[in-house]
């Protein structure tokens, strides 16, 4: 008698398992010693589309883990500069990084981080965040855009005059709207596919330069 055959979601799972395991961004993050191969993704945008960091900068990474961003920009900024990092999740340490867990959006995460900063006004913020897929495209999208929205509301409450903004995204519902909401904040916002982000995801990367003052804190 045949073997039954696996359930669609089971193969779904084993040819992601398989995919990923041959990504030969992960391959070279393991090499490496990296937390993820997002990293890649981060180190591409900062070196290849003008995004230098300051060695005194301040920059706070919203929903950082597993970490790999906070790595590579503490290790920019050097120790004159600070990094806060705040996800729900719990992190291992990172040298030259402060991180909080909670969630940035709350009244408790936003004390935290407003602790964490001791009243330094912040360079960059940046956003690796992404929501748990549920599977349905619309419901997903929406709650993307819903991240972007409150990533967005934090870097006006905290981004000093001329900073930066970078942060994942998907095209889809909603998204043209919030790309003008954008356009009305900083001075001038890019598109960015790094080599690194797989062809087959919807992800990109929206990058924000020059902090409009004038459009006003919303916190």
């Amino acid at each position: 008698m045949a073997k039954p055959s696996k359930s669609r979601a089971k193969r779904k799972t084993s040819a992601w398992f398989q995919r990923h395991a041959n990504d030969p961004h992960v391959k070279r993050a393991r090499k490496e010693g990296k937390r993820s191969r997002a990293a890649f993704k981060l180190t591409e945008i900062l070196d290849q589309h003008g995004l230098s960091i300051k060695r005194n900068a301040v920059i706070v990474d919203l929903g950082c883990a597993p970490g790999s961003w906070s790595v590579e920009l503490a290790g920019r900024v050097g120790p004159e500069g600070l990094v806060v990092g705040i996800d729900l999740l719990e992190l291992a340490p990172i040298s030259g990084v402060t991180l909080i867990q909670g969630d940035f959006d709350s009244p408790e995460g936003q004390q935290a981080l407003a602790g964490a900063l001791q009243g330094r006004a912040v360079d960059l913020v940046v956003s690796d965040m992404a929501p748990e897929m549920s599977g349905n495209k619309l419901v997903d999208q929406m709650r993307m855009i819903g991240l972007n929205e409150m990533t967005l509301h934090f870097a006006r409450q905290y981004l000093r005059p001329g900073g930066d903004l970078l942060m994942k995204t998907f095209m889809g519902e909603g998204y043209d709207a919030f790309r003008r909401e954008l356009g009305h904040c900083f001075d001038r916002v890019r598109n960015i596919k790094p080599a690194a982000s797989r062809k087959s995801s919807a992800e990109f990367f929206l990058l924000a330069r020059g902090f409009r003052t004038r459009t006003g804190h919303t916190g």
